[in-house]
């Protein structure tokens, strides 16, 4: 209870402009390094569980985090640091000690529409009617295979969307996802409608545009070792410990891809480059997914904060860490939760066929109309249409 009252009470306080900051994570900062900045025993580290340990190594670069202090000592009581776009760390005191944990961030929902005559170019327009980026990053991802950004728009051609926007103390957080939208070219509208039973975006036919994952990381030999999560003979240590991924044999130096749009979170190694994972690339995705690359031998050229794209090379096979030969060892996370990524079901198709088809033209067509409507008729800009808290 005491933790939850922390909590609420830091968010009143951020909207009451009560001693409570704002800040960017800095480059290169440890959580370590920021509890030692703030007189905080270091020792609460060797406490946490695995799951918490690693979020506590992951924490990227320029995050927004907020911090509850002491009006008068200026001593740390609270703190909310993300790691992610739905979860992150509390680190508070309670009797005289400080906890840490994992927790929800709450933030609101909202569903707005927006209407803009391009008179320079999709990423700037965007941004100055919206004031940030996203769902201009996140219309590029769609039809990227489908439009010519550079050759295909001309001054004047219109793009309209309806899309979902978090908000936390009154900030857009994380990525923006367009529910349908279109990108208009020598008058004619490119639609894209969004299919919540696979995350992906399809044409008012059905026809996949994009989907959210490939299927592999890489061109590989054979898969070594599959997803085990209940337990498996650790090869080297000889212990019975989850498997958590996929492993695929392939030669060392093979390039890596990442297997969908995202940010790099982390490229490096988070002990030490002889134990564990070795060299490590954790990569961030929409909707709370996240992949990791382990064992590799090198990186390439990635660094936290970097927007990569679906098949970019991000790194090259090798077999650092605790591991019997070259190999690379995949995981695919949903909200922190490991999942077999060899089940995903939303990967790239081809198009929607039977019951899924006749599910998704009935929205579409739905959304069609809305999208439509307000493109034509609404002043040029946002309409919110709606909003509901998380």
């Amino acid at each position: 209870m005491y933790r939850l009252l922390l909590i609420f009470a830091l968010s009143a306080a951020a909207l009451c402009a009560n001693p409570v900051t704002e800040s960017a994570w800095e480059k290169n900062r440890s959580f370590y390094d920021y509890l030692r900045l703030n007189s905080i025993n270091t020792a609460i580290i060797t406490e946490q569980d695995d799951d918490t340990a690693d979020a506590l190594r992951t924490i990227l670069a320029g995050s927004s985090f907020f911090e509850h202090r002491d009006e008068e000592s200026g001593r740390l009581l609270h703190a909310l640091i993300p790691i992610g776009e739905e979860r992150q760390i509390s680190l508070y005191e309670e009797n005289g000690a400080y906890k840490i944990e994992l927790i929800r961030i709450r933030y609101s929902t909202v569903i707005e529409s927006i209407a803009v005559d391009i008179r320079s170019s999709l990423q700037n327009d965007l941004q100055k009617v919206m004031g940030n980026s996203r769902l201009a990053q996140e219309l590029v991802s769609i039809y990227d295979d489908r439009v010519d950004f550079r050759r295909d728009i001309r001054l004047g051609d219109q793009v309209s969307a309806l899309y979902i926007r978090k908000v936390r103390l009154g900030k857009t957080h994380g990525t923006v996802t367009a529910l349908s939208s279109f990108i208009e070219t020598a008058k004619r509208r490119h639609y894209a409608f969004y299919n919540s039973d696979d995350e992906g975006y399809y044409d008012e036919n059905g026809k996949s545009l994009a989907g959210l994952f490939l299927k592999y990381p890489l061109n590989f030999r054979k898969i070594t070792s599959t997803y085990q999560p209940s337990g498996r003979a650790h090869p080297v240590l000889g212990i019975t410990r989850p498997h958590l991924g996929v492993d695929f044999a392939a030669a060392k130096g093979t390039h890596v891809a990442s297997v969908a749009d995202g940010v790099i979170r982390f490229a490096g190694c988070q002990r030490s480059c002889e134990s564990g994972y070795g060299k490590l690339v954790i990569i961030e995705h929409k909707n709370g997914w996240e992949s990791r690359y382990a064992h590799l031998s090198g990186f390439n050229r990635v660094s936290p904060g970097m927007r990569v794209r679906q098949g970019q090379t991000v790194a090259f096979v090798g077999s650092t860490g605790v591991t019997t030969g070259t190999h690379l060892h995949f995981e695919v996370r949903k909200n922190g939760d490991t999942t077999n990524p060899l089940a995903i079901k939303n990967i790239r198709k081809d198009a929607l066929r039977g019951e899924a088809l006749t599910r998704f033209a009935e929205e579409a067509k739905r959304q069609k109309v809305s999208l439509d409507y307000y493109a034509d008729t609404a002043k040029e800009g946002v309409t919110r249409l709606s909003q509901s808290s998380k």
